[in-house]
């Protein structure tokens, strides 16, 4: 009897192992979820800046809004790539951001993003999102995310360069901030 006890508390404590790494296994796979979904959109305008140098260089992707105005911002079309309409360089940046924006909000919890840099010295996208596991485990407190500086810079290593947040995003607590260099992309 007192075997049969043993055996069972032997296994209640590997099942509840179990469970703790499922749950940590849970949490990854959205964490790499939110990472996929950001790197997507941020192909996805890379891919748009390329197609638009002139704009680029015009300055016409510089989108530097901060997190609450990003997040409430209700982008409008010019429809470029969708009408027979001859629009403009600064029209079809325009449409790209518009289009950027929407990804982030619609794909990514609270989402929001900005570009800054310029085509000759690199193009920073910076895409930012709530997440509710970014989370104090002591207290359950949402955590800030950490504010870092516009460059790549000896203070700085890279991992923790594009996992930051610009200041000027100002973002609140639980928000987390995934920036991708886009290097420069004239000669």
């Amino acid at each position: 009897m007192i075997e049969a006890l043993i055996s069972i508390l032997i296994m209640s404590i590997g099942l509840l192992g179990i469970a703790g790494m499922q749950l940590k296994a849970i949490s990854y796979q959205k964490n790499a979820w939110s990472t996929h979904r950001v790197a997507e959109i941020t192909n996805d305008i890379a891919e748009r800046i390329l197609a638009n140098p002139t704009g680029a260089k015009n300055g016409n992707y510089a989108y530097t809004a901060d997190y609450a105005t990003g997040k409430a911002a209700t982008p409008s079309s010019n429809n470029c790539r969708t009408s027979s309409a001859s629009c403009t360089t600064a029209q079809i940046a325009a449409d790209d951001i518009a289009d950027l924006l929407n990804k982030a909000q619609t794909i990514l919890p609270g989402g929001a993003a900005q570009i800054t840099g310029t085509p000759a010295t690199g193009m920073v996208v910076t895409t930012m999102f709530m997440d509710k596991e970014f989370v104090d485990p002591a207290s359950g407190a949402l955590l800030p995310s950490t504010t870092c500086t516009s460059t790549i810079d000896a203070s700085t290593s890279d991992i923790a360069w594009r996992n930051c947040c610009p200041a000027a995003a100002s973002v609140p607590d639980g928000v987390r901030c995934r920036r991708f260099n886009l290097v420069p992309i004239e000669p």
